[in-house]
């Protein structure tokens, strides 16, 4: 009696044991197999939800994809699509030496803020204000390049998968629109 541990498992609790410790086992499983299902739904859900106000970018398509569209969709003569290659194809390279041109200038007026802003503000605060300056270029860039009713692959006319804008026939998807705050009135004191 004296040498008999005292914290001694008979082997039937042993078992219990193990057969408790399987059971967290697999209600962790189960839990984790959940939680990965309740991600999958929730982002399916998002992605319906969002789909008409998602832009997927991609490479511009070439001027032959988009002819042959127009020309499937349209019906169009072989002498209409003669036509309507040459006037996509001149307006495209217009389109670009403007993009380009703007480009050129909206950087110049850029790099003109950022240098007179060098000269109001002090080291540390320049710093931080180009920082801040850079960040929102770039999310602003991102935005413009991906901005509603920006043609991308398959979408060139009517019909089209691509994003639509809101309208008469689709009152329900309205634009996220900041409200902006009223101005403050200046505090009345009691007479």
């Amino acid at each position: 009696m004296v040498n008999e541990p005292t914290t001694s498992i008979p082997p039937s609790g042993k078992k219990h044991l193990s057969h408790r410790r399987k059971q967290i086992y697999l209600q962790i499983v189960v839990g984790i197999i959940i939680l990965f299902c309740g991600i999958v739904i929730g982002s399916g859900a998002t992605l319906l939800r969002l789909k008409d106000r998602m832009i997927i970018r991609g490479p511009r398509p070439p001027l032959p994809a988009i002819v042959d569209d127009i020309q499937s969709r349209y019906n169009l003569s072989q002498e209409q699509v003669e036509k309507v290659e040459d006037i996509l194809g001149k307006r495209r390279e217009i389109m670009h030496t403007l993009f380009e041109e703007f480009r050129q200038k909206t950087e110049a007026e850029f790099q003109q803020i950022s240098k007179e802003m060098k000269e109001i503000l002090s080291p540390e605060q320049y710093e931080r204000w180009e920082s801040d300056f850079k960040s929102r270029r770039r999310r602003e860039r991102g935005l413009w390049r991906q901005g509603p009713g920006m043609p991308g692959p398959g979408r060139f006319g009517p019909g089209g998968s691509g994003p639509r804008r809101p309208g008469p026939e689709r009152p329900d998807h309205r634009r996220y629109e900041p409200m902006r705050p009223e101005p403050l009135e200046p505090n009345s004191s009691p007479e």
